[in-house]
């Protein structure tokens, strides 16, 4: 199962980049392929028993000099589930402890990638990383600050709101580097405010792309968006611009949602790579 996997670090140059998985997540197709009739998705889309799509839940543990870093959050500890909020443990698998996160990148605060970033609910809550400065894009603070989206989630009175009353919250507008070789990149369009991390060390270049990417089916079809992109029109463009991108200048791409560990190229199509040297495809494939 993706949960318990394990998988080598990522390295460029003087950066180390572990993939940690979060667990695995189970999804309705019709949600991912909003835009594509059943016809155009189903013959290459594996579903399990139950007719749902799995996605990977893939955290990024960053190594910049003396600094570590942490991409997303995953789920949080859920009591209802064995396949979700594993990244704690998987963490502490490899031996690193909660205060030695020195930042906290959240590419966008839906509870899969926010759900850690505290504990407890209400007066109860604490910061999962009591020392670490979390980073967040400005649209996004600025949308789900506001009172009328505080009042359809708690989710976000519990996981955003106390990051900022604790003044260790960081708003990101536009490209900001937070450690030698690691800077923010905004991608905008899965929400207000979504960004990615872009790595490079010399010539080496890699980018985490967080929810630009549901399923390897938006790579040949950068127009099909899921339900869950808030400015679909904005995502399309992204996506594309990010697609093009990752071709042009063959760089790694990192996923969140792709088969764990989540690394591959952007050659026709998808090519998956656990040592993150991915090679030409032009067929659809996955490691697992």
């Amino acid at each position: 199962m993706a949960s318990n996997a394990r998988a080598s670090p990522l390295r460029l140059g003087s950066l180390v980049i572990q993939p940690v998985s979060d667990g695995v997540l189970r999804l309705d197709p019709s949600d991912i392929f909003a835009d594509a009739a059943p016809e155009e998705w189903q013959p290459h889309v594996p579903r399990d028993d139950h007719g749902r799509v799995e996605l990977g839940l893939t955290c990024l543990l960053v190594k910049a000099g003396e600094r570590r870093i942490l991409v997303d959050t995953g789920f949080g500890h859920r009591s209802d589930s064995s396949e979700l909020g594993l990244l704690s443990r998987n963490m502490s698998q490899l031996g690193v402890a909660p205060h030695e996160v020195d930042a906290v990148v959240i590419s966008h605060p839906h509870g899969d990638h926010i759900g850690g970033a505290t504990t407890g609910t209400g007066k109860n809550v604490r910061l999962s990383y009591a020392r670490a400065r979390y980073w967040l894009g400005t649209a996004d603070w600025d949308h789900f600050s506001r009172p009328d989206s505080l009042a359809r989630a708690q989710l976000l009175v519990d996981k955003l709101l106390p990051l900022a009353a604790a003044e260790q919250l960081d708003l990101a507008d536009g490209e900001r580097e937070i450690a030698p070789g690691v800077r923010l990149l905004p991608l905008p369009g899965h929400t207000p405010g979504h960004i990615g991390v872009a790595f490079t060390s010399g010539q080496q270049m890699a980018v985490y792309v967080g929810d630009m990417i549901h399923h390897p089916l938006q790579i040949e079809h950068p127009d099909w968006c899921p339900i869950f992109d808030a400015l679909p029109p904005l995502s399309r463009a992204t996506r594309r611009a990010l697609l093009d991108r990752a071709r042009r200048e063959g760089s790694l791409v990192l996923s969140y949602h792709l088969p764990f560990p989540g690394i591959g190229r952007i050659d026709g199509s998808w090519s998956p790579s656990r040592s993150g040297r991915g090679g030409a495809s032009n067929r659809l494939h996955c490691a697992q």
